[in-house]
């Protein structure tokens, strides 16, 4: 039986009322590095009547640069965002055990809207919005939405409550014990700014994770990141992201999401060069997967990369 049969008879048992259900024209849609995704057209037939429904299949992959993926964790995200002011998909259904299709999966509705390349090169209309969007996660009660699974660590400490999956996947990776690694992440423990707080991380707010209709956002996407810790955390994984990919921001960390963070809010933004270099700290290993899996960029390179920039960010001792 072929896979979108199997899909369907899954679907069928969902809807007991339905008299027939289809899945028509699969096909794996644009995503991330990272990502698998399937887009698919729901067909539903009950009462006399039809329906298509545009959804979405996101299975789960058993090896990756961000191993181990969790699909459930990011079921329970989005179920948990459909009461908020956050603009997500509306989560259908998981499919937890693998019974199905050979791995465990869920399906959510497919919103209509344009995304856009991974960085804000220049002020755009959609700029704000996409700032508004992030501040809007941050927003979220995350106790209130039953969101505390997302604590690695103490919840009350946003350092630690974000860094124990990063920690694990060091270790596995095998580049816990590089030097770089083992200095940033005491120096991020012994820096910690003061006004610290715990919210709602995305976890990767570059705009390719946004879908636009005209200026507005309409959906947020891939919540395989999603964490607690301080809002900023997201703005310096941003400028982290941009550093190893797309050239480094200003020098102290801020970049135009950052500002228009700012501007939307009517917040001061302080500390930015911490939060960039812990999103630093992240990507050293999301760039170690990277090279495991392609082979693209060594994670030796990128160590190097991240050094000059912790010396512009927080002195010289960092490039040595």
């Amino acid at each position: 039986m072929h896979w979108t049969e199997r899909l369907a008879a899954y679907l069928g048992e969902q809807l007991p009322a339905a008299e027939r259900v289809e899945v028509r024209n699969a096909r794996a849609m644009p995503a991330g590095a990272s990502n698998e995704t399937v887009g698919f057209d729901l067909c539903v037939w009950a009462d006399g009547c039809t329906w298509t429904l545009p959804m979405v299949l996101r299975p789960q992959r058993e090896a990756g640069i961000l191993a181990p993926y969790d699909v459930s964790r990011q079921y329970r995200v989005l179920r948990a965002l459909a009461g908020t002011h956050v603009p997500v998909p509306a989560a259908a259904w998981l499919e937890p055990t693998g019974a199905v299709l050979g791995v465990p999966f869920y399906v959510m509705s497919r919103v209509r809207g344009e995304t856009l390349p991974l960085f804000w090169y220049g002020r755009s209309e959609r700029l704000p919005a996409a700032a508004a969007a992030l501040a809007a996660v941050h927003a979220v009660d995350w106790r209130a939405a039953g969101l505390e699974f997302l604590a690695e660590g103490p919840a009350e400490d946003p350092l630690e409550a974000e860094l124990g999956p990063w920690r694990a996947r060091a270790e596995r990776l095998r580049i816990a014990r590089a030097p770089l690694l083992i200095a940033l992440g005491e120096w991020l423990r012994a820096n910690q700014p003061a006004d610290a707080r715990v919210a709602l991380l995305h976890g990767d707010p570059n705009p390719g994770n946004y879908l636009f209709a005209g200026r507005q956002v309409v959906a947020v996407l891939d919540w395989e990141l999603a964490a607690l810790g301080d809002p900023r955390s997201d703005l310096g994984f941003y400028a982290a992201l941009q550093t190893v990919f797309g050239g480094m921001g200003g020098p102290r960390g801020e970049t135009l999401l950052s500002e228009a963070y700012a501007a939307v809010t009517g917040q001061q933004l302080t500390a930015l060069e911490y939060y960039e270099a812990l999103g630093l700290y992240r990507m050293a290993i999301v760039m170690a997967g990277w090279a495991g899996r392609f082979g693209a960029m060594s994670s030796g390179h990128t160590l190097e990369v991240i050094a000059r920039r912790l010396a512009v960010l927080l002195g010289p001792r960092w490039e040595g």
